[in-house]
């Protein structure tokens, strides 16, 4: 399967059918608070994942990283 991950249509995601951010970020998810970087999977949700860019998170004290569908959650509720 060629897709996302792959490293094809890294502007244009084929399962969110939207483009990348000018800013970088995936436009499904748009920007998140202190996240350094983030990924929804792009249909496999197993991949998805949120990596916060400093070493404390409110809800999750001891976690930098985020993945499956813990991450897509955070990414559904967080997203703007």
């Amino acid at each position: 399967m060629t897709n996302y991950l792959d490293g094809y249509g890294k502007e244009f995601c084929t399962h969110c059918k939207k483009y990348r951010h000018k800013e970088g970020f995936d436009g499904c998810i748009g920007k998140l608070k202190n996240v350094m970087n983030a990924c929804c999977g792009h249909g496999e949700n197993n991949m998805a994942y949120v990596q916060f860019n400093h070493g404390t998170f409110d809800k999750h004290p001891n976690k930098k990283r985020l993945s499956g569908q813990e991450a897509l959650d955070y990414i559904t509720k967080n997203k703007n």
